[in-house]
């Protein structure tokens, strides 16, 4: 069922420089990670993650599911969850793709960041309100204040 007011995506400034740090790095290629917070839309941690798609990692990016158990493990350890994964689009607009779609869950965040030559652009929110309904657009409210206590690394294996 889908949530008719969808709550705003927040994203703390330090998550959020760490995404455009990762997404600059990984350019020309897609990066990827996971998004981490205490309840959703409340991004706190992201974790980057090796991009495994071997065939086309410029427009296409893949993670483990070794990679995606550990995140998911390490964060429930802690009391926080997995609330989705950002990417990057490098040279392309911020927004998701049909492929994004075909592999995107329903209750699952979805970042994107578009990198232009190397630059880190625009950045957007979305989620999958039901099985086969497209991406919804949220509202991002990146740089958001650091709660007041600091969140613990969550590290997963090396793939």
């Amino acid at each position: 069922m889908s949530d008719p007011e969808p709550r705003p995506v927040r994203l703390t400034r330090a998550v959020l420089e760490e995404i455009r740090a990762e997404a600059t790095r990984a350019y020309p290629h897609e990066a990827c990670g996971a998004l981490i917070g205490p309840a959703p839309g409340e991004v706190r941690e992201t974790l980057a993650l090796p991009n495994q798609d071997e065939d086309s990692p410029r427009t296409r990016f893949a993670v483990s599911p070794r990679d995606y158990m550990a995140v998911e493990s390490a964060a429930d350890a802690r009391g926080v969850r997995l609330l989705g994964f950002w990417h990057s689009h490098p040279d392309h607009p911020a927004r998701p793709s049909a492929t994004d779609r075909r592999y995107a869950w329903e209750g699952l965040l979805t970042i994107v960041i578009a990198v232009e030559r190397g630059t880190p652009r625009d950045i957007t929110a979305w989620d999958v309100p039901g099985p086969d309904q497209p991406f919804r657009q949220l509202t991002l409210v990146a740089g958001a204040p650091e709660p007041a206590s600091a969140p613990q690394e969550v590290s997963c294996p090396p793939s």
